[in-house]
């Protein structure tokens, strides 16, 4: 442990529960032998989830072609568009290059790039995995097919505590042999919240990133969280007047307002959406997946009665729209 950490009252260093995929709560424990009685403190989640959707702009989500349309332009793969693929140096090499998912785009005719983006023949690239009893199974076939196909969150990621944290145990007291892992990496939680269905390298994922690490640590130790605090803290860009971003009325945040929503879980999610249709189309689906995450945190005992929208672009387009159809269907 670090010197930062905080003792609880019995002297040992306190832990936090997770979230795995699927929204479930978790918490890692280690067995010890029966001799060992040391008691500790774990605090449990609130009971309230408000979980934080991003609608990325026009082409910032992935999409896959069908089958059929894969064969009849003699792809390789069903890449219909990555945009992580044509960023940084390795995208603008393949490019120039010739080779990969840009390459194709360069050197494809009009017909050919017609063809991929056909409202009829795509859909968004969804992340799907294995369950076992239920629950999710790291290591199953669908599981892992699913994470060779969105690394655009690398496994890599680096865990945002508290709920994306890394939850395993130990090297050395790891799964039993032929048991599924028990635990998600924070990579593929990303993935089931969504990230790698949208745009990953540069802003949208240094938003999603930092969205989860400042919403989820608000309060520590009954005071504001050192991520909020100081002159590096998010605080003193926030924390002021709202003249100071344009705004013509309204008070500055507080610190105390800040802890009146801090006994909550702000679960950051992306939502990708298939830009080349008809926007109606797309906001009904949004409408129901919404509806439907809402509805997985009740099952899971959450209370969750509302969802924070952040949107790019069209997605604010799709977020007017999702909101009238989801009125529309509780009238």
């Amino acid at each position: 442990m670090s010197g930062n950490d905080e003792l609880n009252k019995r002297g040992n260093h306190p832990r936090q529960f997770t979230q795995g995929v699927g929204g479930w709560a978790e918490y890692a424990v280690q067995m010890t032998r029966t001799s060992d009685t040391a008691r500790h403190e774990v605090a449990k989640p609130p009971g309230k989830v408000i979980p934080i959707i991003f609608l990325p702009g026009v082409m910032g989500s992935n999409l896959r072609l069908s089958k059929e349309r894969q064969k009849r332009l003699e792809r390789p793969d069903n890449r219909a568009w990555r945009p992580d693929d044509l960023m940084g140096a390795g995208g603008m090499t393949d490019i120039a290059a010739g080779t990969g998912l840009g390459g194709w785009f360069k050197e494809a005719t009009p017909e050919q790039r017609q063809l991929v983006f056909d409202p009829n023949e795509t859909e968004v690239e969804y992340y799907h995995y294995t369950e076992n009893n239920g629950r999710f199974d790291a290591e199953g076939p669908e599981t892992m097919a699913s994470d060779m196909r969105h690394q655009n969150v690398p496994d890599s990621l680096t865990p945002i505590l508290p709920l994306m944290g890394a939850n395993r145990i130990t090297p050395g007291n790891g799964p039993v042999q032929g048991k599924p892992q028990a635990f998600a990496t924070p990579a593929q939680v990303a993935r089931w919240r969504g990230w790698s269905e949208v745009l990953f390298d540069g802003a949208y994922g240094s938003m999603l990133q930092h969205t989860e690490k400042h919403m989820n640590n608000i309060v520590l130790g009954g005071k504001l969280h050192p991520v909020w605090r100081g002159a590096s803290g998010l605080s003193a860009s926030v924390m002021q007047d709202p003249s100071t971003f344009g705004g013509a009325s309204g008070n500055p945040i507080t610190e105390e307002d800040l802890k009146k929503i801090a006994a909550c879980w702000y679960p950051v999610h992306a939502m990708g959406y298939n830009f080349v249709q008809s926007n109606g189309v797309t906001a009904v689906t949004i409408a129901k997946r919404l509806r439907g995450l809402v509805k997985g945190y009740r099952e899971r005992g959450f209370k969750c009665h509302e969802v924070i929208l952040v949107t790019h672009s069209m997605g604010g387009l799709l977020a007017v729209q999702s909101r009238l159809i989801i009125n529309a269907l509780h009238e």
